[in-house]
């Protein structure tokens, strides 16, 4: 049997936040850090070990970015694909799901028919990947030809947060499992520009013909095809349970594309990641002011999660019919 993660020279994973970088990060001046480490590597360390995948440049002051690779470790493959808790600690909630099956063994010839049960299950978090890219900056080079390396993860972080010390021991992680080191530096970062690279807004758009909504969802680009098809096909399921308004994630988060059929009755995906619909119950006020990471925060006791399985669409629409009938919407 493969091993689940490829090998590594040193230890992988930290099980809690060591006293001295919470000192140090207390003691700062500034509430923005970033997690980082300045390493001397040699070139065979460089070629030989996972930081390979790094692509660590040559050249001072040439900088590299990469999305760890999902087999580095864990936290590296929750970056990439999210992760759930089941919360047994908590009571159970009622939960009605929705699924599609073939009518006679063959969808395509004979359709299909939806199930559906009922029943207390455990809560559960959902946690969307975090999508956190590693910078290697060279900053100097030898006579050897050694490196002095600055590796970092791009995000910075905020000491105010609510979530700081749970974030904070992911982008630890996340960065002990790619180059076998990480502490926290304070950033330059004004507090404005990071909370440009959190903070969700929305763009609101009142409904109007189908190209018309794509070209505001996308705004405009047809370079990548998989993304504007992606949309089109979300315009149209959404489009056939009469929205009041679309939304698109403002800023650097226009993969986030839903829409809005009440104040307490939004959808929303993440296009680029793309592998479940969310079907969101709170006032879209409260919705609307939270942070990318704080979008989905707490347990699915206020949400319903669709995932893309088999006939996930007609699910979605006989589930949208119903909370629309509840409200008194046709």
């Amino acid at each position: 049997m493969a091993p689940k993660f490829r090998a590594v020279p040193w230890k992988r994973n930290l099980q809690k936040i060591p006293e001295e970088l919470l000192a140090q990060a207390r003691a700062f001046g500034s509430d923005i850090l970033f997690v980082g480490i300045t390493k001397t590597l040699a070139p065979n360390e460089i070629e030989q070990t996972p930081l390979r995948q790094l692509g660590i440049p040559q050249a001072e002051g040439e900088v590299s970015e990469i999305i760890p690779a999902d087999d580095m470790g864990k936290y590296s493959r929750r970056n990439k694909h999210g992760w759930e808790v089941v919360r047994d600690d908590l009571p159970k909630i009622t939960k009605t799901q929705y699924w599609e099956s073939p009518n006679f063994g063959d969808a395509s010839r004979y359709g299909t028919h939806t199930h559906y049960w009922t029943r207390e299950v455990y809560q559960r978090e959902i946690h969307e990947p975090r999508f956190y890219s590693i910078q290697a900056k060279t900053v100097k080079v030898n006579a050897a030809g050694d490196r002095v390396v600055l590796i970092r993860l791009k995000q910075e972080i905020s000491r105010t947060s609510r979530t700081f010390e749970d974030e904070l021991l992911f982008m630890l992680n996340l960065l002990q499992e790619n180059c076998g080191g990480a502490e926290v530096v304070s950033s330059e970062t004004a507090e404005a520009d990071y909370i440009r690279t959190i903070n969700l807004d929305w763009e609101v758009f009142p409904p109007g013909n189908a190209g018309e909504v794509i070209e505001r969802l996308t705004g405009g680009r047809s370079a990548d095809m998989a993304l504007r098809g992606k949309v089109e096909e979300r315009v149209q399921l959404f489009s056939r349970l009469t929205p009041v308004a679309y939304l698109k994630g403002a800023a650097g988060f226009g993969s986030y594309i839903g829409a809005k059929y009440a104040d307490d009755l939004v959808v929303f995906e993440n296009v680029n990641y793309g592998n479940a619909l969310y079907v969101l119950y709170d006032n879209w006020e409260d919705v609307s002011k939270r942070s990318r990471l704080d979008l989905l925060k707490g347990t699915d006791a206020r949400f319903d999660r669709l995932p893309h399985r088999t006939g996930w669409d007609e699910a979605f629409e006989k589930l949208l019919r119903s909370e629309k009938r509840k409200r008194g919407l046709k």
